[in-house]
């Protein structure tokens, strides 16, 4: 089993979950739980196939993936903060629009039905990473990634940041936490709301891209669930962007593993429960240690009031 191969596999598959991960934290940081990620990453997905084969070029297609999971957001945006659709009700019309459609305009836009692929020349490029390419594990583990791939952990850290030290940050964690206490201080919450899904968009559409173009084709369905993926990593994050990364790591190291032991003759059902073992794995073990540490607290400190 080739650890460094695992390991490098693992990163193409975390940088779209971790790309629609951290938007989705910017919208669950204003108090906007966006169920649509998966609607949003599908659609972008399939515009980013549409803008490369029409304009001959991947960044174009980067391009047309961020405006139209950008546009079909704010779309989201206008029914659930002016128009008061609840969200999770918008959410599923999202998801099924963008499922309903992506499978219809394949048609249209290329005259295929269920996977349209692309020539390999317009695939992301790879990156080489200089000096480190004379290391031996960690040039096979970090280099020769697409820059979604490295831009996905520089957008995490930035997130991070924006959300510790700026003033948009700690005005959208007091939208969050307190819409009332946010208004009275002065804070547009609203405002707030569209520039946190704004960059839901943007970060979706370059999820979306990343997945499409790394492998240089759409097909129906794709990203097969790594938008509830990314939901899951928010909420096992706790949303925080630099635990975020972890999480992200998590569901991608096990994508990599299942990709690994199929090729071994291991159960293709075995291996499809392998990311949420590890998910649920991930929630429920530091819980468990929390418990652990607290017995044995309180049976220290029992055995010292005893003497």
């Amino acid at each position: 089993m080739d650890v460094a191969m695992i390991l490098s596999v693992a990163l193409n598959h975390t940088a779209p979950i971790l790309l629609v991960a951290i938007g989705g934290l910017f919208a669950v940081k204003a108090d906007v739980f966006n169920l649509a990620l998966e609607g949003f990453m599908l659609i972008a997905a399939f515009f980013s196939i549409v803008g490369t084969y029409y304009f001959d070029s991947y960044i174009a297609g980067i391009i047309l993936a961020v405006l139209s999971s950008t546009v079909l957001i704010m779309i989201y945006a206008v029914f659930i903060l002016e128009l008061n659709v609840k969200p999770i009700i918008c959410a599923i019309s999202i998801i099924t629009l963008s499922s309903g459609l992506t499978r219809y305009l394949l048609n249209p836009f290329f005259g295929v039905s269920g996977r349209y692929v692309l020539s390999s020349e317009y695939a992301l490029p790879k990156i080489e990473l200089g000096p480190l390419e004379k290391i031996p594990f960690i040039s096979e583990v970090l280099s020769d990634h697409s820059i979604l791939v490295y831009l996905s952990f520089v957008f995490a850290l930035v997130c991070h940041f924006v959300l510790k030290k700026t003033k948009f940050g700690l005005n959208l964690k007091a939208t969050g936490l307190n819409k009332d206490a946010a208004v009275a201080a002065g804070i547009n919450v609203k405002k707030i709301k569209y520039q946190a899904l704004f960059i839901n968009g943007v970060l979706c559409g370059l999820g979306g891209a990343e997945l499409a173009l790394s492998v240089h084709m759409f097909n129906v369905g794709m990203t097969n669930g790594r938008g509830y993926t990314a939901l899951a990593a928010i909420i096992l994050s706790n949303s925080s962007p630099l635990v975020c990364i972890l999480a992200s790591m998590l569901f991608g190291l096990a994508e990599s593993l299942v990709i690994t032991f199929s090729t071994v003759g291991v159960s293709s059902y075995l291996l499809g429960m392998l990311p949420y073992v590890l998910a649920l794995l991930a929630a429920i073990l530091p819980q468990v240690f929390i418990r652990i540490r607290s017995y044995f607290k309180q049976v220290r400190a029992e055995e010292i009031y005893l003497k």
